[in-house]
Order: structure tokens, then sequence, then C-alpha cells
């Protein structure tokens, strides 16, 4: 008897130990995607605050307009950080590129004053930046204002690509995880499908049968939450390796909201998947349980 007794926990702590592995692994998936999507976030506000803003400038323009004009530019909601190049600067610079001064041989500096204005991300679509290239050309002491908009709009198509193709990713992922835990959540209670069965035949209110299905399924998610945690820290670990600096991305905040998010969704998922494991063996006839 203390075999049998044995053998049935034995097989109960190794379903178990199987159901708690599989949703730690889905959820380290899950975590490597959202850390991807966290990345990808970081890197597109990067590409688009590199977006830049050439404002020329006539040579005419009075000391007491440019003050003003950089103030206005400085206090603009949509300035993320601006530069003033005067003319000997930027002669300076040219020169240093090309090795000889167009000075020299065309008697005088060719080179206007300019301000490079770099944009806040959230102000880098087209139809937005071309109301500020309007705005900042009003001034008559404005020659020009120059800007690439054949490479703002290829930034903008790429990283809307990216964004789209992650969140079609995380929702296969999503869908794939709720099914393999449902089913390793199914095989857990298959042994228990005539308990049960009993238990509907002497009335037992559903909810009360799934209760003890769903606390013990919840220990597991949790389990499963904080075992992904770690195997998500190692994996970092190894990453760095490979691609310095990148652990020094992820911030201790990071880690704590992700341990939340991994907590959430394993009792989530560990919840939903028990409730619809157990109603399943809950609508089974007794002949039908013979043959699942």
């Amino acid at each position: 008897m203390n075999k049998k007794l044995r053998k049935t926990r034995g097989r109960v702590f190794g379903s178990r130990l199987t159901a708690t592995v599989s949703i730690s692994l889905v959820l380290l998936l899950f975590a490597i995607m959202t850390t991807l999507g966290f990345f990808a976030r970081e890197l597109s506000q990067a590409a688009k605050e590199n977006i830049c803003i050439t404002v020329l400038l006539e040579d005419d323009i009075t000391p007491a307009e440019l003050t003003a004009f950089q103030k206005k530019i400085s206090q603009a909601e949509w300035t993320k950080s601006y530069q003033y190049i005067d003319k000997e600067t930027a002669l300076k610079e040219l020169t240093e590129e090309l090795g000889e001064s167009p000075e020299s041989f065309l008697g005088f500096n060719p080179l206007p004053a300019t301000i490079e204005i770099q944009m806040k991300s959230e102000y880098t679509q087209l139809d937005q930046i071309r109301k500020i290239v309007n705005t900042l050309s009003a001034p008559s002491f404005v020659q020009e204002v120059v800007y690439r908009e054949d490479l703002i709009q290829l930034v903008n198509k790429n990283l809307l690509s990216i964004g789209k193709l992650l969140l079609a990713i995380a929702v296969v992922l999503t869908l794939i995880s709720f099914m393999l835990i449902r089913n390793t959540v199914r095989l857990m209670i298959y042994a228990k499908r005539f308990l049960i069965h009993t238990m509907c035949l002497v009335g037992a209110r559903r909810s009360f049968i799934r209760r003890p299905f769903v606390r013990q399924n919840v220990v597991c998610g949790i389990i499963s939450a904080v075992l992904a945690l770690g195997l998500y820290y190692l994996t970092l670990s190894a990453m760095e390796k490979v691609f310095p600096g990148i652990s020094r991305m992820v911030t201790g905040q990071m880690y704590g909201a992700m341990l939340a998010l991994l907590l959430g969704l394993g009792i989530l998922i560990s919840a939903v998947a028990t409730v619809f494991s157990v109603n399943r063996f809950l609508k089974m006839s007794n002949d039908e349980l013979y043959y699942v």
C-alpha cells in the first residue's frame, strides 16, 4: 500500500514539476520578447531623436534677432536640444573635412551660420515636422530650413514595421503559451477526473470543485514566475559575453517590473487554464471519462 501511495505521489509530483517547468519556460520566452520590445522602443526613440533640422541664417541677422530666435527654439515643446554654429566654426569644420579652405580660392566665406535642432521623438511624424519647418521659416532672417524628408519617412516606416512584427509575435506567443499551459494543466488534472465526476454526483458545486485545483496551479504559476525570472537573469548574463553592455541596459527597476509582470501572467494563465481544463471534465459523462 505504501509503495503504491509513493508511486502515486511520485506521478503527481512529476506532473506538477513538468507543469512548473513548462510554465516557467513559456514565461521566460515572454520576458525575452518583452525585453526585445523595450529595446526596440529605446532604439526607436533614439533613431527619431537623431532626426535633425538645420536652419540656415542670413548674414545680416542682428545679435538681438539671433538671441530671440534661439530663445524661441529652446522654449519650443518639440526641441530636445539645439546647437548654434557660426560662420567661422562652419568654415573651420569644412576645411578640416576637405583639407583646404573654400575661402582661399573664393575670397570670402560662403557658409552661413546655422542652428541644428534635435527633435523630441513624439514630434517626428512628417506632418508635424512640416508644421515646425513652416514656423521656423517665417522670420525674414532665415535663409532656408533643411531636413531629410526621405530619411524621416524611411525611419518611421521601418519602426512601424518592427512594431507590428513584435506585436504579432507577442500575440502568437501568448496563444501558444496558453495552449501549452492548458494542456500541461489538463495532464495534472487527468488523474483526478473520476474524483471530479464523483464530486459532481454528490452535488458539489462547480466552483467548489475547481477551487483546490486553481489554488494548486496558481502556486505553480508563482513558482514558475520566480524560476523564469532567475532564468531570465542567467540568459542576460550569458548574452553579456556576446553583446557587452546589454545587462546594464536592464535596470533594477525593470527587474522589479518584470517580476510583477511574470507573476501576474503566471497566475492569470494558470488560473484560466485550470478553469478551462476542469470544466472540460465537469461536462463529461461517466462513459466519456474512460476514453479521454
